[in-house]
């Protein structure tokens, strides 16, 4: 590849993460302020600030990210914490200021009386009270007050039981649930106090609440518009030089197809892979039915079809296994994908290599084994002051005990050295910018990214952990699996003779230029509210919007795979045709589920209103399922087509799947979480964000309806789309292809992979 291609990639990382390292400083330097002490006028000490670090480490432990959310970033059913303390203090203000001045509630008095409260709790409220010299926060009286109000609340909801999805005492020790209300005050002032030298709060005015004067700024609307800009910029500017230069993207230009399927003959290391997609389609299964369970919690939340499983399974454990798991099956379905990919590709298979992957599966087994018992006991309380290291460690997404994590971080550097000893024959003599090179860099960077998930600590503040936690979620979920895919298929399609390698090359450098260009301080979608600067705004609306430009390429794209695998004149003659089939639906996904539900929820003045509702949810579903489930389910039936015995494998089966998960998935959007989040979402807008997370609007009869609709998708999505895919993967255990002989004999050479004599001894022998 041409000098120009390596320095552009060069300068996008070189900007993309200057500008990312930027950003977290400025989070860390501008973060909310924890006080050493919390006091009243008089100086009187209420609490201090490692009563607030404890009721953050609560907030975690107990694993309360996966009941309702705290800035807005959790599940989505139950409260945001944040807004409904700030909505209970604003409440217990007004009735304390109306009964002293009018000796009336607040609800009795006429409009311009109440306008004339609300005005004095806004400037009371937004006044900054904290000392920096002292490191003190003073409270008013009227905060005060609330506080105690909103400890009896929250004691009750946590321990006798109130509307939550949770069992009586779930928090059973008194002192916890007061440390955790007041870490619920603290998020409550940084959502409501302004910024030092700015007319914002540390949450740029979020959540929306009219009480206390919560309502957009300035820079919410233009950096909606500058975003907007970006958008149709980015897209005519791409579209101009995908038109300048059309070798661009998938051609045809390779030597022609070789479908090698029905000859193929698997190293043994290949054959030790087939475990890893069993646990795949089964970790698949189960974290589809506690979604079902915890999505059934909407509409019952005392249990399960009259069956109280509140103390068994919990709403805060079926959510967090949902979440986790589909992190885990996805993951294992790219990592086993990409250790069948790399003795196929190099046709070399390293001495004991086959042991490697049975130690790394052990340790992938006990990985996912031990963090979800121990996010179990760590919620229970069964674990004491280790709950952080082998229980739930309380951030979504990355719920798994510390030393989980650790040990699975270690577990993908193993994977990294196994991918690592397959391709060393390609990477002999190769250009360091070549297809070798991209897919070792590739590799590389996936334990490395995933690592970051190891920066915070539970006594970092809030807003700092939240922004390394988005490292892993995005950048390594979105950016770098992404990537590592890309280069996975697009060597598979060269390997195929289905494209030249220049053409693989050039997909893989626009991939990275155009996905890496816009996510990596694209990531600061996630930020806008979690109470970092307002920058961190600005940067992530602009580049998150470029997001949709590679995701509308993508589709343009999607079909030219069907004409790479023509044989025979038909698509369908291809052994892999359902494994292309799901990357073509990946296409579709990809624009509609992080393109079109992305970009809708993207903009900072729809996100104000939109942000943690169920149109978050929907993008979620869309883009995580749909994208990167899609991608791991094509990566399943490529390696086991290959494994599994002709006569055994079932077309049939894997089209009932693939088109079950694809209406199933579609279903479950149409019929609950997109209604439901365009009516949660002017439930904010118009009654204000802490109404749109309640009890009473989550079970009006509305939400409800279209919740009891979902089950038409979730039905087609288990019964015809999974179980088929586990019925076909664990029919083929018993149905494998023999393995190679571990070593080729010195001075031969491999077709495909089968051993045949090099040339030179052939032209000896004759």
């Amino acid at each position: 590849m041409s000098w120009r291609w390596k320095l552009s990639v060069l300068l996008v990382l070189i900007l993309g993460f200057s500008t990312l390292i930027f950003m977290g400083h400025e989070t860390t330097t501008q973060a909310p302020p924890i006080p050493e002490r919390v006091v009243d006028e008089s100086g009187k000490i209420l609490f201090t600030g490692a009563d607030i670090l404890a009721g953050q480490g609560v907030f975690q432990k107990y694993g309360l990210m996966d009941v309702g959310s705290v800035f807005g970033h959790g599940a989505y059913n139950g409260p945001d914490f944040s807004a409904e303390y700030l909505h209970r203090e604003a409440q217990v203000s007004l009735d304390r200021m109306a009964q002293e001045k009018y000796n009336k509630t607040y609800e009795q008095l006429n409009i311009a009386e109440q306008g004339e409260l609300k005005s004095r709790l806004t400037a009371e409220v937004k006044e900054n009270r904290y000392d920096a010299e002292k490191k003190s926060l003073t409270l008013t009286e009227n905060q005060i007050a609330s506080y105690y109000e909103n400890v009896k609340h929250f004691n009750s909801e946590f321990g006798t039981g109130g509307k939550l999805p949770l069992p009586v005492e779930y928090i059973k020790d008194p002192t916890e649930r007061q440390e955790l209300t007041r870490f619920f005050a603290w998020s409550a002032w940084a959502c409501s106090t302004y910024r030092p030298g700015k007319q914002y709060t540390y949450t740029n005015n979020w959540p929306p609440e009219e009480l206390v004067g919560n309502v957009p700024h300035v820079e919410i609307f233009f950096w909606s518009a500058m975003s907007l800009i970006m958008l149709v910029g980015g897209i005519g500017f791409t579209q101009f030089l995908m038109s300048a230069f059309p070798g661009l993207g998938w051609a045809p230009d390779g030597g022609g197809l070789k479908d090698d399927v029905k000859g193929f003959q698997p190293f043994r290391s290949q054959t030790s892979i087939y475990p890893y997609f069993i646990v795949v389609v089964l970790l698949f299964l189960f974290q589809t039915v506690f979604g079902v369970v915890t999505a059934h919690y909407v509409v019952e939340a005392g249990g399960f079809f009259g069956f109280d499983i509140r103390n068994i399974l919990p709403y805060s454990i079926t959510r967090s296994w949902h979440l986790q798991l589909s992190i885990f099956w996805i993951a294992t379905a790219w990592l086993a994908a990409g250790m069948f990919m790399a003795p196929m590709l190099s046709k070399h298979e390293p001495k004991g290599q086959h042991w490697l992957v049975k130690i790394l599966f052990v340790a992938i087994l006990i990985v996912a084994v031990g963090s979800v018992t121990g996010e179990w006991l760590g919620i229970k309380d069964m674990l004491g002051n280790l709950w952080f290291w082998f229980g739930h460690q309380g951030w979504e997404y990355l719920e798994l005990g510390r030393v989980w994590q650790i040990l699975l971080t270690v577990g993908m550097v193993l994977w990294a050295i196994i991918i690592f000893r397959s391709i060393k024959p390609l990477l002999k003599g190769q250009d360091k910018g070549g297809l070798a090179y991209m897919l070792l860099y590739g590799v590389i960077a996936i334990p490395l990214f995933f690592s970051f998930g190891l920066m915070y600590h539970p006594g970092t503040n809030f807003a700092v952990a939240d922004f390394w936690r988005w490292w892993v979620v995005h950048l390594w979920v979105e950016g770098i699996f992404e990537l590592y895919t890309t280069i996975i298929v697009a060597y598979f399609f060269c390997s195929l003779g289905m494209v030249s390698e220049r053409s693989a090359l050039s997909v893989i450098y626009v991939d990275i230029i155009l996905y890496l260009g816009s996510g990596i301080i694209g990531i600061g979608h996630h930020y806008y509210w979690t109470a970092q600067p307002a920058i961190n705004m600005a940067l992530g609306s602009m580049f998150s919007a470029l997001e949709v430009v590679p995701l509308t390429l993508l589709t343009m794209e999607a079909w030219k795979f069907v004409h790479l695998a023509q044989i025979e004149g038909s698509i369908k003659n291809f052994s892999h045709y359902w494994a292309m089939m799901f990357l073509i639906a990946v296409g579709f996904w990809n624009f509609l589920g992080a393109g079109v539900f992305g970009f809708l929820i993207n903009t900072p003045i729809v996100s104000y209103y939109e942000h943690a509702t169920y149109l978050t949810s929907n993008h979620g579903h869309a883009a995580l399922m749909g994208v990167y489930g899609m991608l791991s389910v094509a990566a399943v039936l490529f390696c086991t087509r290959y494994l599994m015995k002709n006569d055994v494998w079932d077309n049939r089966l894997c089209g009932i799947s693939f088109w079950c998960l694809n209406t199933g998935l579609l279903l479950m959007l149409i019929l609950n979480i997109f209604p439901a989040g365009v009516i949660q979402m002017i439930a904010s807008y118009t009654h204000g964000f802490w109404y749109a997370r309640s009890y009473e609007f989550i079970h009006s009869n509305q939400f409800q309806m279209f919740t009891w609709l979902r089950v038409l998708g979730d039905l087609t999505f288990v019964v015809g789309g999974i179980l088929p895919l586990v019925f076909l993967v664990l029919r083929g255990t018993m149905h494998l292809r023999k393995a190679s002989a571990p070593e080729a004999p010195p001075g031969s050479r491999r077709i495909g992979t089968q051993t045949l004599p090099s040339r030179a001894d052939h032209n000896t022998s004759e």
